[in-house]
């Protein structure tokens, strides 16, 4: 099984190291049966994200050696990036990406601005081009909703877009059974939002797993107050949402 939501780097005063987090992962396989991740950097969240530096965590990410689990890394293009210059299809180069991520709530992208119009045009035409993933954080607010990029799913044709989150899950739904290349996971979702998701899609092999690991154990603890270790984090999240 592949999950398609895990999360390294700084996320607010923790940092999380990815050898580590990939080690608990395959440690839990009996119980997972996750063969598969792939994986951003929450560094790119930061202020001062700088591309160096999250490259630097992607090649340190894989240094991973296993015959276990594949760890497959994402591109989480910002629109600093795009504003400093950095050409994405010069910036996926750097590694064999599966695709890119992108998070329109945390960064403001304005398709108004020639910059950032560029720069998604080149995401979408990359990933069209090379049947690569679009990882895109989805949300309530008017910025993330799952209809956003609309014009884009229906141009580019060939790119494996994911809607993460499924939030919210009518509109999710909307996109997921009205375009072909268009794909969900469940990253966070509660329970009865993901029952109603798949009453909702028609093609349930389009609602994917993905856990939000470990920023879901940052708010389970942080928020909630649970005291559990980030392995049973893991497996409960690998067992609620399949």
């Amino acid at each position: 099984m592949t999950d398609h939501h895990i999360h390294i780097g700084q996320f607010n005063e923790i940092y999380y190291d990815a050898l580590e987090l990939f080690a608990i992962i395959e440690s839990s396989q009996e119980k997972t049966h996750v063969t598969e991740i792939r994986y951003s950097s929450t560094s790119s969240c930061r202020d001062d994200a700088e591309l160096k530096f999250v490259e630097e965590e992607i090649a340190y990410a894989q240094s991973y050696e296993s015959e276990k689990l594949i760890a497959k890394p994402y591109l989480w293009f910002i629109p600093k990036y795009a504003e400093e210059g950095i050409n994405v299809e010069e910036a996926v180069k750097a590694f064999d990406y599966c695709g890119i991520k992108l998070h329109p709530a945390g960064q403001n992208w304005d398709e108004e601005n020639p910059v950032h119009l560029k720069a998604l045009q080149q995401i979408f035409r990359w990933a069209d081009d090379n049947e690569k993933s679009i990882l895109i954080h989805c949300g309530r607010q008017k910025c993330d909703l799952p209809t956003r990029f609309e014009k884009f799913f229906a141009e580019y044709k060939n790119a494996h877009v994911i809607l993460a989150h499924s939030n919210p899950v009518k509109e999710t739904a909307l996109m997921v059974n009205k375009y072909k290349n268009v794909f969900c996971d469940t990253a966070c979702i509660e329970k009865k939002d993901f029952q109603k998701l798949r009453t909702l899609v028609k093609d349930n092999s389009k609602i994917l797993f993905g856990s939000d690991f470990p920023v879901s154990h940052y708010f389970a603890t942080h928020l909630f107050g649970k005291e559990h270790s980030l392995e049973k984090e893991y497996v409960e999240n690998c067992g609620t949402n399949l």
